[in-house]
């Protein structure tokens, strides 16, 4: 009864923010890519603009309007409630609230959506791609593509629609607006295209300094105009269309392409998705221990696959939320390791037990597969078993914890408060 009331309430104090002071609103929304994208937005308006963005990720009932109103969620506290009114009060009679608001819009079933675009109707729509999670609550990824549309279906015929162009879901919900749509991807059919992509690793760099000696290069391309963009300490496709998306909405904003260019010199990415880290031994950690889908697992290990090291090693937890799919997907992900030839896999957790299964099936010798229940059975042997030089991908659903795995052969693990996900008091009980 609580949380609905809660839930009631603030939903209409932030409506009444959002009358007071009309800020542009950017909704985000889609199955992966979301939180990158939302951050390398709101780098790029911040040039130009004031910009408030969704903390973490505060994308559902709750959260989006914690970020409309610019308070921190208060658990059960009753003193941090009060101070929710109070912070309701600044931004209402405030003169200097956010000229753009960037609002991440998840969904775990059907209706969210809907829900959160009654509280903040979008001005941009943005769908970055529709994937194979969060599907426990859906009938499989149709269900899927029909909710995330939701924010485009709602779009007013003057907003601007977004997609996508290299995701067929996305780009089919150009038949649900009839204003101004804009697309953003890697092919020709894109409004905004990046091009010549390649990862760049300077082996003679200072290896405490990753976000110098690894990166990516590419070009946008837009109309008449072609830019060349270094993204130092970025590392693949899922960072290339968040950079993509921030020129598509920096170019609606009137922001200088070379501008937005600037800003990914000196981007850093928020911990846990796929970050260039030191380990011992002179090894690189590419951390991406924040979540983990079958799409982004793909495409991590192939940034994996591309950076130069002794050894090459998958350290895959359990992709949570993918309901009856739950093995394939995982047995799909056991195929693309043996196919990226990558030189060690382990595994966390029973459901990527099947990722090791897979990988064996095709011929992945059984002496470079190992198996662990949880992260903190699989840290200690992995630190013991680190060459020098390895290069270490940790990826996995946020409940498998694995960042507890790149702490343990992190090279600064007194840093970790600042470089890694889920290190508040919160998750230390957890």
């Amino acid at each position: 009864m609580f949380k609905e009331l809660a839930k009631y309430k603030l939903k209409i104090l932030a409506k009444l923010i959002i009358w007071r002071h009309k800020p542009v609103i950017i909704g985000i929304t889609g199955s992966v890519g979301k939180t990158g994208t939302k951050l390398a937005i709101a780098s790029v308006l911040k040039t130009k603009y004031s910009v408030r963005a969704s903390v973490g990720s505060y994308n559902n009932e709750f959260g989006l309007p914690f970020t409309i109103i610019g308070s921190a969620a208060p658990g059960k506290n009753i003193f941090k409630w009060i101070m929710v009114g109070i912070k309701f009060c600044v931004s209402f009679f405030s003169k200097n609230y956010p000229k753009v608001l960037i609002l991440e819009m998840g969904a775990d079933r059907p209706g969210d959506i809907a829900y959160l675009v009654s509280i903040a109707k979008p001005d941009i729509a943005i769908v970055t791609r529709v994937g194979s999670v969060h599907m426990e609550y859906f009938d499989g990824p149709d269900g899927l593509q029909r909710e995330k549309s939701t924010i485009i279906h709602f779009l007013g015929k003057e907003g601007i629609a977004i997609l996508n162009s290299d995701d067929a879901r996305v780009m089919a919900m150009k038949e649900l607006h009839s204003g101004k749509i804009l697309t953003y991807g890697l092919g020709e059919q894109a409004d905004v295209q990046g091009v010549d992509m390649k990862i760049y690793q300077y082996t003679d760099a200072n290896l405490h300094d990753l976000t110098e000696s690894l990166g990516m290069k590419f070009e946008v391309i837009h109309d008449d105009w072609q830019m060349p963009v270094n993204a130092k300490g970025l590392l693949g496709r899922p960072n290339l269309y968040s950079i993509l998306a921030a020129f598509t909405v920096g170019r609606i904003f009137n922001i200088p392409p070379k501008n937005i260019a600037n800003v990914f010199l000196k981007y850093e990415l928020p911990p846990g998705r796929l970050r260039p880290l030191s380990g011992i031994k002179n090894a690189i950690i590419l951390d991406d221990s924040y979540n983990s889908s079958p799409e982004a697992a793909e495409e991590s290990l192939r940034v994996l696959r591309e950076i130069k090291g002794k050894r090459r090693i998958a350290v895959l937890g359990d992709m949570l939320e993918l309901g009856p799919t739950t093995e394939m997907l995982h047995r799909k992900i056991g195929r693309s390791v043996n196919d990226l030839r990558i030189d060690l896999l382990i595994t966390v957790g029973r459901r990527a037990a099947f990722i090791a299964d897979e990988a064996r099936n095709r011929g992945f010798a059984k002496t470079r597969i190992k198996e662990y229940e949880t992260s903190d059975d699989a840290r200690l042997p992995l630190q013991r078993g680190l060459s020098e030089g390895d290069v270490v991908l940790v990826k996995g659903s946020q409940g498998m914890r694995m960042e507890r795995i790149v702490k343990e052969i992190m090279a600064e693990p007194e840093r970790a408060g600042d470089l890694l996900c889920r290190q508040d008091a919160t998750w230390a009980k957890k």
